[in-house]
């Protein structure tokens, strides 16, 4: 290696490390967003706390509705570095830089260095890639799993002979069936069988010597499945009609995230938000694709371009799209972006990065009146502030960006839009900061626990979605030593005997609230009305919490719909969780450690 790549290489990594930084940048500082962050990260503590790494369980029940890898990789990281938000969120992140590597190494195998120095910056300040980076959902990690499947296979196309890039295809193809189920898997193939059919040559089947891949798929993921079939007999049947069949027409029970469903124009409109601020350059990355399809690089862009649209053009037409469907879609398509920045020059983005930029600024006079949304949200101020960071930044930053293209200064552009996303994402991140109490149970149980003994029976109203429940007994449990045996209400036991609590969740609480169905019997976590009212009666400590996601204007579902009589008055009110308590509770209940939430209750 001479010395001129050494000193290369060196930067690379010095870019690659700042890139880390940005993309775990404050992952630990706010509470479990509900129900999705709280469902994953439960499902991993209590393979710890149950020693069971097999069967995934939420809240004491099995929960057979993915597969299992992001589980594990939470759980060895909660072992690592504790049960903390920084150590449930750390493999997402790590996945995302995963992905940052990838697109940095094939946009340096196609167009050089400048180009994967480009990828790098652009991928890391992505919108998408950077927001669900810090929030715990699977699609980060499955988006670096398909990017890596499309680039192993590429390397396998060029080198069939490779048995590195043999075991690395089939073995990140393992992993996204490990991570997502068929539908992960299926995104590679697809863009396998589109590379056949548009080179016309069925000889890349034998290239890649599928038939031995397939026996490694099956090898690496079958042992999984049928272990969990055997000790949840029904599973295989569920996961494929329920998670699968039914997913794809919208008949999921139960049904997916209500608040992130989105319609087909809107689904096309969040995918573009999720690629901001390199949108912009769309019209042209796709003229750069066509002709560089027309070049040796002509397998590397098919690839890309199918696994960019892929996750677009699949959901587009499916009433059960989600909001995050298409990050998946953000990687391959700044590869291209980065081979176009590289390549060309583009004076007329520079006036439209200034008119951007003037729009920024100029929605800061509109400011006050944008405070009549936020009247959910107590910390007013506080989010103005991190608004007003936010449009100064950005204004500023494209207004320099702008000038800089029309300059052809194309790295300074580069820099300043990068500079003003990395400030953006820093007051982004602390808007999570702030929004988590609207989000998190993490204060309502942090703040309840001391005032409370050990043996309270906890109740929750239900939701639309158990994981709000897998969150409360997250905070629970965390930093707890291990129980032994503790045969009572709102505990259960792990295979060596080891107890841990979770929180009852009412069975009869309206069709809004409807529990998961799974294989096997009734989950042990529920409870019904009159059994709560049992024991809101007995001397036992319980409390109640109310359904956060509770559609307030409902007639049909009023607040106290579900409250146990002589509920009384809360004993506390963050944001629109309210716990309340029965008698025994209300003797025991403490002032101290509320002052601090004093801003965010209603008492």
């Amino acid at each position: 290696m001479t010395l001129i790549h050494k000193k290369s290489l060196k930067l690379d990594i010095l870019i690659l490390i700042s890139t880390l930084a940005i993309i775990t940048f404050g992952i630990g500082n706010y509470g479990l967003y509900e129900p999705h962050e709280g469902h994953f990260a439960m499902v991993a503590q209590e393979m710890i706390l149950r020693k069971d790494w097999l069967t995934p369980y939420l809240n004491g029940a099995p929960y057979l509705n993915k597969p299992p890898l992001l589980y594990w990789l939470i759980a060895i990281s909660i072992k690592i570095f504790g049960t903390t938000e920084f150590a449930v969120r750390l493999p997402i992140a790590l996945s995302g830089w995963l992905g940052i590597i990838i697109a940095w190494l094939w946009s340096r195998e196609l167009w050089g260095i400048v180009a994967s120095r480009i990828a790098v910056i652009m991928l890391t300040v992505t919108t998408g890639w950077f927001i669900f980076t810090h929030q715990l959902l699977i699609d980060v990690l499955l988006g670096t799993l398909l990017l890596a499947s499309n680039y192993f296979l590429w390397k396998l196309l060029s080198q069939p002979k490779s048995y590195i890039f043999f075991l690395a295809f089939y073995g990140c193809l393992s992993l996204c069936l490990l991570t997502k189920g068929l539908i992960g898997i299926a995104f590679p193939l697809a863009g396998l069988l589109g590379l056949i059919i548009i080179k016309r040559n069925n000889k890349i089947v034998q290239k890649i010597k599928l038939g031995q891949g397939i026996l490694l798929i099956i090898a690496i993921t079958l042992p999984w499945f049928i272990a969990v079939e055997k000790a949840n007999p029904g599973f295989l049947h569920y996961f494929i009609f329920n998670e699968h069949l039914n997913r794809i027409f919208d008949r999921r029970f139960p049904p997916d995230y209500e608040v992130s469903k989105i319609s087909a124009l809107g689904y096309l409109g969040i995918t573009a938000v999720w690629c901001l601020p390199w949108i912009l350059f769309f019209p042209s990355v796709i003229k750069f694709a066509w002709q560089q399809y027309q070049t040796k690089h002509q397998s590397a862009i098919i690839l890309l371009a199918i696994a960019f649209t892929l996750p677009i053009l699949v959901f587009l037409p499916l009433s059960s799209r989600l909001i995050y469907y298409s990050i998946p879609a953000i990687a391959p398509y700044i590869i291209l972006c980065a081979g176009y920045f590289s390549y060309h020059s583009f004076k007329i983005y520079g006036f439209i990065s200034i008119l951007i930029g003037v729009v920024c600024l100029s929605t800061i006079y509109f400011l006050p009146q944008l405070s009549i949304f936020l009247l959910s949200i107590n910390n007013k101020t506080e989010i103005n502030q991190l608004i007003f960071t936010v449009l100064i930044t950005l204004g500023v930053g494209f207004l320099v960006a702008g000038i800089a293209m029309l300059r052809n200064r194309y790295l300074l552009s580069l820099l300043s839009l990068f500079i003003a996303w990395t400030i953006t994402y820093i007051a982004v991140t602390k808007g999570f900061v702030i929004y988590q109490y609207l989000r998190s149970s993490k204060s309502l149980i942090q703040t309840a626990s001391p005032c409370l003994n050990l043996n309270t029976l906890w109740v929750f109203e239900g939701s639309r979605e158990i994981g709000a429940a897998g969150a409360m007994s997250f905070y629970l449990n965390q930093n707890q030593s291990d129980f032994k045996t503790f045969n009572q209400l709102g505990w259960v036991t792990g295979k060596h005997g080891n107890s841990y609590r979770i929180v009852m969740v009412l069975s009869d609480a309206g069709n809004n609230r409807l529990p998961p169905k799974f294989p096997g019997e009734l989950p042990s976590y529920l409870i019904n009305k009159a059994q709560l009212q049992f024991y809101w009666n007995s001397d036992r400590n319980v409390v109640f919490v109310t359904d956060f996601l509770r559609q307030q204007n409902d007639p049909n579902d009023p607040p106290d719909l579900n409250l146990p009589q002589d509920s009384g008055q809360p004993l506390l009110e963050i944001a629109s969780r309210k716990l309340y308590g029965n008698l025994p509770a209300r003797k025991d209940w403490c002032q101290s450690n509320l002052s601090k939430y004093q801003g965010i209750k209603k008492q």
